[in-house]
């Protein structure tokens, strides 16, 4: 998979994770969705590391949302 088909599968994968975080209420106390958030940003620094993780583990949490 060439690294734009990564971005943009990362991306969708972290908009799912997201807004099913956000369906609960935004509230800075909420770990999970700040985590969430800060990987968002440095998936948008184009920090492979981080889009690798999002596609290989959160790429399972969305098929159970």
């Amino acid at each position: 998979m060439n690294d734009n088909t990564k971005i943009e599968v990362a991306r969708e994968i972290m908009n799912a994770l997201i807004a099913n975080e956000a369906k609960k209420g935004f509230d800075f106390n909420n770990k999970k969705l700040i985590t969430l958030l800060n990987e968002e940003n440095e998936m948008n620094n184009f920090n492979f590391e981080v889009i690798d993780k999002i596609i290989n583990q959160y790429s399972i949490l969305v098929k159970r949302v």
